[in-house]
């Protein structure tokens, strides 16, 4: 090729992603991955199908023969189904810190649809079978009963076709979940690093019969011939390109180890071609002394006995010599073998490294697309575009290539009763045209003409040079698309065979005894009897002023009571549910509330993250309230909240009938949500977009329980977390941090902010987080350096999350051109 020089500057990509499971514990029969699927989830999952199945084939079976009552689909119900059992899998392995966990239960749901379907539609031509069974013998001799047996028949010939349908519905369904639900979720917990792995999960042709199907293939990818004269089969096309990647410039080194292995191989055979020369010559000379004795046996009784001595001692050496050469050649076959497959395993080694570069579509256009990225390379492209267009010519496979692409508008009206194929070889060839002629005219109430079969086949032929290169392109690109997605199919249905889906509670119990059980349930199917609670986080939102704003209140003649009560205490409950929070104390100038952690929700709970977005939204009643208060004339609402993580269960006293909570977090948050005078005066009117900040006025060597008595809190209409809650709101969601410079106080520095989203049923809230250093208060009264005492502050200001959002879009910006250039 006169541009393989040239070519050889092209740089490629590379695509070589694959499932992750070396984490996993092996189930208990030492091979599988046990998993066990919710039982709610399969038993709807199951029934949801067969009514889909039954749906798609309603043409195809004569109504009145079902055994189950007739039903719609609950589309509905199954999405919300689907889409919380991958939000559980998810939240099970960012409890237990290992994606490969979602992994697993990602591939059992996968297993499970697959199996499913295929089930389903055998269960749908049971219940035809069986409901003709049931009417009796005599019934079974009927007409009616053979027209029912036809049509059932004509039904299990249509599996394909009905596998195909179902089963891309059901996968659009668990994408349209990752996409719009799981995967904000899954970023929320785990960030962007696995995202490649679930875009791997995506793939659709899992769901097909057999991973393959000429109809979805013609409509997704490009058609391709099956049979072994065919000139545009897959591997003809593979060999093909492969081609123009050495031509690109692509060249792998070999392994040094192939090399010795290789090595290796040729010296056992030679040494094995040796023993073999070695053992005829010796099987030769005992043949010749063998005859030698038995020709002189008579003449040996009148001869001296030391020749014939002497030629029976030959033969034994040679026997000797001849069972020692057959044992070490046989020693040596073991060898011989080991050495070819590690040559074989080294070779598809070095073949998958090729093939990475094949399955990354990208890469046609970085070979052929004149258009793609820089003017530099575009002669290069475009030289090898047209030299993949000549080699289409050459090998008679263009117009099959053009053919494949011109049929998808006739397909649906001639398929059936024409096959894909051979109506795509009806454009190329005048042989079989006649043949589709001829199958047309079995068919002669579908009233197909041969006219529109004809047009196309003059149209490919008629093909500008340019319209030609275009269609090319489109097939290079395709084809890399088609081998990519065939390749991950592959991968995936290898990695489900890895997974053993657990069925009986007998299987179930006794791998999780062994604790090599996987369980994906949903919430609520987790949830014991005995559900004890192992943490808590207390939110405690203080009133400031309270006592001021109940005088101002009676001495305009109004409701202290109702005032809170309207304004802060029932708009607060309202949001309790959604949350999952229970209320501990409202009344008056204090509202507390708890989330718990128990033993069933520990992996669901995020109880901190939950916490400090509970919070934010107390404090957006809070703003809302003083919004309209302005335009009242009544008093505006100053709140301090505290967000308090203890990594145990509170205890409880009782009075009467009434529970008191004992709890170190009640007592933290209730300083968190403090706003000492001296602060106050300080900071109020000071222009910043932060609303927390601690000052520190103490004697060296402390303890940091005793820091806390000397310190000095601000808290207007904000949020404090404490330590112990920031370490695991960081376990509960996925934290990124940046530092950016803004406006404190005392002036511009630069500030530590950590953000990341939280998962809420389906959406996801961002949460903003500051880490604060407290300074030291000079005996002066001024604000001095910052001291080594950390405090958290969950951010409110609308502004600053937009600040945080620009952000992360300037530094994702910059992050994808460095990926781009791997």
């Amino acid at each position: 090729m006169s541009s393989a020089n040239e070519a050889a500057r092209i740089e490629l990509k590379s695509y070589n992603t694959t499932i992750p499971m070396g984490s996993l514990a092996i189930g208990v029969d030492n091979i599988h991955h046990d998993v066990f699927l919710s039982p709610r989830f399969v038993h709807s999952t199951r029934e949801y199908l067969f009514d889909l199945i039954r749906q798609h084939t309603k043409g195809s079976y004569v109504a009145g023969t079902e055994l189950r009552a007739v039903r719609g689909p609950d589309h509905t119900t199954f999405r919300k189904l689907l889409t919380d059992f991958m939000q559980s899998a998810i939240t099970q392995a960012k409890f237990h810190k290992n994606i490969e966990i979602d992994l697993l239960f990602r591939l059992a749901l996968l297993k499970f649809l697959t199996i499913e379907i295929g089930n389903q539609f055998a269960n749908l031509i049971l219940e035809g079978k069986e409901w003709i069974r049931k009417r009796g013998e005599h019934f079974e001799r009927s007409q009616e009963a053979h027209v029912i047996k036809a049509k059932l028949s004509e039904l299990q010939s249509a599996r394909r076709g009905v596998i195909r349908a179902v089963g891309q519905q059901v996968a659009q369904m668990v994408v349209d979940a990752e996409e719009n639900v799981v995967c904000k979720a899954r970023r929320a917990l785990f960030g962007e690093d696995f995202a490649p792995l679930h875009e791997l999960l995506k793939n659709r042709l899992v769901f097909l019969d057999g991973g393959k199907d000429d109809v979805f293939f013609l409509e997704h990818y490009i058609l391709l011939g099956n049979y072994v004269r065919d000139p545009d089969r897959f591997e003809v096309m593979d060999a093909l390109f492969n081609e123009f990647l050495v031509e690109a410039g692509l060249n792998i080194s070999e392994d040094p180890a192939f090399t010795e292995a290789s090595q290796t191989h040729a010296e056992l055979l030679e040494q094995a071609q040796a023993m073999r020369v070695e053992i005829a010559n010796l099987e030769e000379q005992r043949e010749a002394f063998g005859k030698r004795l038995d020709r002189g046996a008579f003449l040996n009784k009148f001869r001296s006995s030391s020749g014939a001595s002497d030629a029976q001692a030959s033969l034994n050496d040679v026997e000797l010599r001849l069972k020692h050469q057959e044992l070490r050649l046989e020693e040596l076959g073991p060898q011989i073998d080991a050495a070819k497959q590690k040559i074989d395993f080294l070779l598809k080694d070095h073949k998958g490294r090729t093939d990475a570069y094949l399955n990354e579509p990208e890469n046609a256009q970085r070979l052929f697309d004149p258009m793609f990225s820089s003017e530099a390379g575009r002669p290069v492209r475009a030289k090898m575009l047209s030299e993949l267009l000549n080699r289409l010519e050459q090998q008679e496979i263009l117009f099959h290539v053009l053919a494949s692409y011109e049929i998808r508008l006739i397909a649906g009206d001639y398929s059936p009763p024409v096959h894909l194929q051979q109506l795509r070889k009806a454009l190329v060839s005048k042989e079989e045209l006649k043949r589709v002629e001829q199958v047309l005219k079995q068919v002669p109430a579908r009233k197909l003409s041969l006219k529109p079969i004809e047009e196309l086949s003059r149209k490919i032929r008629r093909y500008s040079h340019e319209e030609m290169q275009a269609l090319v392109l489109c097939f290079a690109v395709d084809f890399l698309r088609l081998r990519r997605d065939i390749r991950d199919a592959e991968h995936l249905t290898t990695c489900m065979e890895r997974i053993n889906l657990v069925t009986t509670e007998q299987a179930r119990e006794l791998s999780r005894l062994n604790n090599r059980l996987y369980e994906c349930v949903l919430q609520d199917e987790a949830k014991p009897q005995q559900d004890q609670v192992v943490s808590h986080v207390i939110i405690k939102a203080d009133v400031r002023g309270s006592t001021r704003m109940t005088q101002d209140l009676l001495s305009r003649g109004l409701s202290p009571a109702s005032h809170f009560s309207l304004n802060l205490h029932e708009p607060v409950k309202k949001l309790l549910d959604r949350y999952n929070a229970k209320k501990v104390f409202i009344e008056g100038d204090a509202v507390i509330l708890a989330i718990f952690e128990t033993e069933s929700n520990l992996a669901y709970a995020r109880a901190v993250a939950k916490a400090c977005i509970l919070s934010r939204q107390i404090l957006v009643v809070c703003n809302s309230y003083n919004d309209r208060a302005v335009t009242s004339n009544l008093p505006a609402l100053e709140l301090g909240v505290g967000v308090a993580f203890q990594g145990s269960a509170p205890t409880y006293w009782t009075d009467g009938d009434s529970r008191i909570m004992i709890s170190k977090a009640l007592n933290l948050s209730d300083r968190l949500s403090g706003c000492a005078k001296l602060a106050k005066r300080l900071l109020t009117g000071q222009k910043t977009h932060f609303s927390v900040f601690q000052f520190l006025n103490a004697m060296e060597g402390a303890s940091p329980e005793e820091l806390d008595e000397f310190l000095v809190r601000f808290n207007m209409n904000g949020i404090e977390l404490n330590e112990e809650g920031f370490q695991k709101l960081s376990e509960e969601i996925s934290l990124d941090s940046i530092e950016t410079r803004l406006d404190m106080p005392w002036g511009k520095e630069n500030v530590t902010l950590y953000y990341g989203e939280v998962p809420l049923g389906d959406s996801v809230e961002l949460l903003v987080l500051r880490k604060g250093l407290a300074r030291q208060l000079l005996p002066d009264g001024k604000i001095g350096v910052p001291s080594s005492h950390p405090y958290y502050e969950v951010c409110t200001s609308p502004a600053l999350y937009d600040l945080v959002a620009a952000l992360i879009r300037t530094q994702r910006a910059a992050v994808e051109p460095a990926h781009a250039s791997q």
